[in-house]
């Protein structure tokens, strides 16, 4: 867990609650002096646009929940997806010559030994950018083991004896190296900052709104007032850490097994 990124996300959440239940009183206090002004008359038709507001927070809220959820899975698939890969290029370099078989197996032990090294690593967090960032020493040496790998595997296919060789082999290793790509695009795969921005403000526009609605109760009860700015703010407290699986409390690492034993299997 990435102390940074969970003080931020508990942060987010804690200010939002505060915020909310501030404008659950401020809107029963404007409610208030609306029906002294106006008569409890004023207050009719006020429920459609209420009714509008939180439907649209319940969309928005869904839709995003929803989305967080999907790049968690689509980011365990990727995971699964390496372990197969890593494992079909190992098995297929059988095909080229006992001469430099070896020494390509270990290259691919290495590479994949490094990547899961990478995850194992502590991760942390731009504040700034608001995306997880991996060691750029891990990085580099991967970069390195790919390179050595991928030219040594070249060179093997073109000294094979059967031409065949080749049109197996390369796009196998490709997809290795494609995957590791897919996953370190998926890491940073995150909607709109706009879009958090909108939940956030919608949330707070419907505690003004519900504080309003409640102007003609005598005592609202605190029960009701808090669980309402504490579902809201808890809500974007489990969508700020799902959206990054890696440094909050909703992990991603339990799928990290599948790469490890794949590992494990090569010979």
């Amino acid at each position: 867990m990435n102390i940074k990124f969970e003080l931020f996300s508990i942060a987010v959440a804690a200010s939002f609650l505060l915020v909310c239940l501030g404008l659950l009183a401020y809107g029963r206090r404007l409610g208030q002096r609306h029906l002294a002004k106006a008569g409890a008359k004023a207050m009719a038709g006020l429920d459609a646009v209420e009714g509008a507001v939180f439907a649209l927070l319940g969309l928005l809220l869904a839709f995003a929940i929803s989305g967080a959820l999907q790049r968690l899975n689509e980011r365990r698939a990727l995971v699964v997806q390496e372990s197969i890969a890593v494992s079909t290029a190992y098995d297929q370099l059988d095909l080229v010559e006992p001469v430099s078989r070896d020494a390509l197996k270990g290259k691919l032990k290495a590479y994949v030994a490094a990547r899961i090294e990478l995850y194992r690593e502590p991760i942390g967090f731009d504040l700034q950018h608001e995306r997880a960032t991996f060691s750029p020493a891990q990085q580099a040496s991967i970069a390195a083991l790919k390179a050595e790998l991928w030219s040594g595997t070249v060179t093997a296919c073109l000294a094979a004896t059967y031409a065949s060789t080749c049109s197996v082999l390369i796009p196998t290793v490709s997809r290795v190296f494609e995957t590791a790509q897919l996953r370190s695009g998926a890491n940073e795969k995150h909607p709109p900052t706009i879009v958090f921005a909108m939940l956030y403000g919608f949330g707070l526009v419907g505690s003004l709104l519900a504080g309003f609605s409640m102007a003609a109760t005598e005592k609202p009860s605190r029960v009701h007032l808090w669980a309402f700015a504490f579902a809201l703010s808890f809500a974007l407290y489990v969508l700020t850490n799902a959206e990054f699986p890696r440094l909050g409390l909703i992990r991603v690492d339990s799928f990290d097994h599948f790469l490890a034993d794949a590992l494990a299997k090569m010979r």
